[in-house]
């Protein structure tokens, strides 16, 4: 899949801007505060269906107006697509698919894959659990888009069974033995996808970190879920047997702190440096690279169905790297797809690109590569 065309109206910093796309390396071209990494957030929006820099759409409003608009198209083998997503003031959201009307921006997860490198990245290291989950899941819905539902409606009975747990006199005890069944029902595959993913992450992180960093540091990845023991079954009757001794064993703790005190929805991603968290002993250095290997694992991954190909969204990533690591990620990155780049300088990059956008204070114009 590949982007043919771009089309924002009242986007962030953006009133009105149109990109026709190059099927190889779109550079963005322009100072800090023009708007470069705001293109690279409407993308990611029309293609995952969320911001990486903000959960609430309405934060994606221009100031001073009351909707925005973004709209990709896109193309598979000559076969096109149209993804486009709105939202106004109010939080009243409107999504297409080739024309066809969704009430979610979940709906535009599986169209076009797309996976981004950004500054904010560190935090997938030094950051709070949230980050992982939120990393895993986006690669889990982009391999198998049913996820998608699967994850709504666990996170909707989770809720629903907190809230019986916080007025237990209000839901009886059938209600609560259905909402246990289901949030258990609905966990099951969740683990297992995460856990099979973490599988494909963990040598390709690590090769890859070795790779950019220059080093020979080991890096190991596991999962790490809120049930008390450090092996989690993988699959099957094996691990629902798991998880239903959990939740008897919790049945009193949750009783006191009026909430669900186990799932998909309190597990985290262990990240190990030379065999210690790198959450808490990486350096700057290192944990950039880790976030890197994570994020171009991931493309990897993806790309290994040829369908699912990622376009790369870089924002600024080489500004944030050494002589050399820029070398070393230059060579690293997949060079017959399709990619955007933002950068504040052209020397920046230590390789051609094929279609440069020149961005100016409210304007886009191309420029020879």
């Amino acid at each position: 899949m590949r982007v043919r065309r771009l089309t924002l109206q009242d986007f962030r910093s953006w009133h009105s801007v149109q990109l026709e796309a190059h099927s190889g390396a779109n550079l963005l071209l322009g100072p800090n505060g023009v708007g470069k990494s705001n293109i690279l957030e409407a993308i990611h929006v029309c293609a995952l269906g969320f911001s990486p820099r903000s959960r609430s759409e309405k934060d994606l409003v221009r100031w001073g107006t009351d909707r925005f608009v973004a709209r990709v198209e896109a193309a598979q083998d000559d076969e096109p697509i149209e993804l486009a997503a709105s939202c106004d003031l109010s939080g009243r959201k409107d999504v297409r698919v080739n024309g066809q009307a969704a009430r979610l921006f979940s709906k535009l997860v599986g169209h076009l894959t797309v996976v981004g490198l950004y500054p904010e990245d560190l935090q997938l290291v030094r950051g709070g659990p949230e980050l992982r989950r939120s990393f895993l899941d986006a690669l889990v819905c982009q391999n198998d888009p049913a996820m998608v539902d699967t994850l709504r409606d666990y996170a909707r009975v989770v809720k629903q069974r907190s809230a019986a747990l916080k007025e237990p006199e209000k839901f009886d005890g059938n209600v609560r033995e259905v909402l246990d069944h289901q949030m258990l029902e609905l966990a099951r595959p969740i683990l297992e996808r995460r856990m099979d993913t973490i599988d494909d992450l963990f040598p390709r992180v690590g090769r890859l970190h070795s790779e950019l960093s220059g080093g020979t540091e080991s890096v190991a990845i596991w999962y790490r879920g809120s049930y008390g023991e450090d092996d989690l079954p993988r699959r099957g009757q094996e691990l629902a047997a798991h998880l239903e001794t959990r939740r008897k064993r919790l049945v009193n703790a949750e009783a006191a702190a009026q909430t669900t005190l186990f799932g998909p929805h309190r597990d985290d991603m262990t990240i190990l440096l030379e065999g210690r968290p790198a959450r808490e002993t990486a350096s700057q250095g290192q944990a950039r690279s880790l976030a890197i290997g994570l994020r171009l694992a991931s493309a990897e991954i993806l790309a290994e169905d040829k369908n699912r190909r990622p376009v790369l969204l870089l924002d600024d990533v080489f500004a944030e790297l050494d002589g050399s690591r820029r070398k070393r990620l230059a060579a690293m990155l997949p060079r017959d797809g399709q990619s955007f780049l933002c950068s504040p300088h052209r020397a920046d990059l230590p390789f051609e690109v094929d279609r440069t956008f020149l961005l100016e204070a409210g304007h886009v114009r191309e420029t020879l590569g």
